[in-house]
């Protein structure tokens, strides 16, 4: 408010509603504001307090948005880095090729359950090839 109040004297409106105007050759003349300019410049001083509100609010909401947004990315860089860096070290090689164990056992399900669908396929065909049935 202090701002808005810098602004108007700067201008040369007072809150008694006189106006000072420097003439070309310096000397002030003070004169009073009639009733339309006195409520154009209460228009002025709300548009003036509105729009620094609306900028207010859009910093207030753009700033932590900003932080956040380099923090992830400088956090996403160094986890990028660190998890390829563990990821590629050759000592690591075998742990990580290594199968589960219930990969494991569902591959030897599958093994299996394959062993004994081709042996029923083969039945089945060896019964087509019997005469009379």
């Amino acid at each position: 408010m202090l701002l808005l109040q810098n602004i108007f004297i700067s201008f040369g409106y007072t809150k008694t509603g006189f106006v000072s105007e420097r003439t070309d050759s310096g000397k002030e003349i003070d004169h009073k504001l009639t009733k339309r300019e006195r409520e154009e410049v209460q228009m002025i001083e709300l548009l003036i307090v509105q729009y620094f509100t609306i900028i207010r609010k859009q910093l207030q909401d753009t700033i932590p948005k900003t932080i956040m947004f380099f923090m992830v990315a400088y956090l996403t860089k160094s986890l990028s880095s660190t998890l390829i860096s563990e990821l590629y070290c050759e000592e690591k090689f075998d742990e990580l090729l290594q199968e589960s164990q219930a990969v494991t056992k569902k591959r030897e399900r599958a093994t299996k359950m394959l062993t004994a669908l081709n042996e029923a396929q083969r039945v089945l065909s060896n019964l087509r090839d019997i005469p009379g049935l």
